[in-house]
C-alpha cells in the first residue's frame, strides 16, 4: 500500500457539518434511488411503512448511491457531473458539494464513530482508468488506500475499526482468457493492516457490514450470476442468501440484522427486495404502491 498525492476540493462541508452537530438527528433510517419522471432521485423514509420523501429535488440530473450519516442529519449521494453532494435531511438548506480537481468522486460511506466520510476517486486518462479510496477529515481529503487495481465500494464497520472494500484486477486465467476478478479486502483502520476477505476468481462487490459488525453481505457472481452472499468477518462461514432469476446487487442490512434489502435487475428494470438473512421471507419493497412503475435501487438502511 502506498500514498498518492491528489488535490480534491471540499466545498462547504465543514460549515454544513458544524451546523448539523447542533441539530437533533433527523428521523430517516432508509434511503434509496427511485427513477420517476425521467430521472433518478434520492428518497428517504423513517421506516418501511412511512411515506417516501424526495430529498434530492434541488440536484440536477440523476442522483444515487445515498449514504445516511449515522451521527448527523445529512445524507451523502452521487450526482453525475457534481461528484458528491452532502444534503440535509430537513430544512431548505442547499446541498454542499465535494469535488475533485482531477477525476471524479463516487461511493460515499460514513464512519459512525468519527463521522468521517469515505469515498472513491476515479481518474481516467490515456493510460487507462484507476480508482482509490479517500477520506474526508476535518475539512481535508486525503488518500487512504492506494494499491494495484481499482479500489471501490468502501463500507465502515459499526465500531469504526474495519473498512471493507472491493479491489478489481484484470488477470489472464489458464484456458479462461482474460477476465476481471474483484475481491473484497478488509483494512484495520487502527493498525493499517490489510487482508483478503474473499479469495477466488469471481467478482465480489457492494460489501455491507451487519449491524453487529460480525458479518459482511455482498454481491458475487461465484454461482454463475450475481447473488447476495454473507461471510463472517474472519473470512469463514460463506453462504448464499438469494437465488432465482435476475442479478442481485447492493445489499443493505436492516437495523436489527434480521433482513437484507437488495437491488434486483431483471428484464431491463431495477427494483428493491427484502429477504431474511437466513434466505427466507422474500418480498418486494414498494414504497410508491404496488401499481407504481417506479424503478428502485441503491438502498442504505440503518
Amino acid at each position: 500500500m502506498r500514498s498518492r498525492s491528489g488535490r480534491v476540493a471540499l466545498l462547504g462541508l465543514v460549515i454544513l457539518s458544524a451546523s448539523a452537530l447542533s441539530v437533533q438527528r433527523a428521523q430517516a433510517d432508509l434511503a434509496y434511488s427511485a427513477y420517476r419522471g425521467g430521472t433518478w432521485k434520492v428518497y428517504v423514509q423513517t421506516d418501511l411503512e412511512s411515506k417516501p420523501r424526495l430529498l434530492s429535488a434541488k440536484s440536477s440530473g440523476d442522483a444515487g448511491a445515498p449514504a445516511l450519516s449515522p451521527c448527523r442529519p445529512v445524507v451523502a449521494l452521487e450526482v453525475p457531473g457534481q461528484d458528491i453532494s452532502v444534503c440535509p435531511l430537513e430544512g431548505d438548506a442547499d446541498c454542499e458539494a465535494i469535488t475533485a480537481e482531477e477525476g471524479w468522486l463516487v461511493r460515499p460511506a460514513w464512519d459512525s464513530q468519527r463521522c468521517d466520510l469515505f469515498l472513491v476517486r476515479y481518474v481516467a486518462d490515456a493510460s487507462g482508468e484507476d480508482s482509490d479510496l479517500y477520506t474526508a477529515r476535518g475539512g481535508a481529503i486525503e488518500p487512504l488506500v492506494v494499491q494495484t487495481g481499482n479500489q471501490d465500494e468502501p463500507d465502515v464497520s459499526p465500531d469504526g475499526r474495519w473498512l471493507v472494500y472491493s479491489s478489481a484486477q484484470t488477470v489472464s486465467l489458464r484456458r479462461a482468457g482474460v477476465r476481471v476478478i474483484r475481491h473484497l479486502w478488509v483494512l484495520d483502520l487502527t493498525s493499517g493492516a490489510v487482508r483478503l476477505l474473499s479469495p477466488g476468481t469471481s467478482q465480489d462487490s457492494h460489501p455491507d457490514w451487519s449491524p453487529d459488525g460480525s458479518r459482511v453481505a455482498f454481491a458475487s457472481d461465484r454461482s454463475g450470476q450475481f447473488e447476495i452472499w454473507v461471510i463472517d468477518r474472519s473470512g469463514e462461514g460463506l453462504r448464499r442468501v438469494t437465488s432465482g432469476p435476475g442479478s442481485k446487487t447492493w445489499p443493505a442490512w436492516s437495523p436489527d440484522g434480521k433482513s437484507i434489502m437488495f437491488t434486483l435487475s431483471r428484464n431491463g428494470r431495477q427494483s428493491l427486495w427484502i429477504i431474511g438473512a437466513d434466505g427466507t421471507g422474500l418480498r418486494a419493497f414498494q414504497p410508491f404502491g404496488a401499481d407504481s412503475d417506479a424503478q428502485l435501487r441503491d438502498a442504505d438502511w440503518r
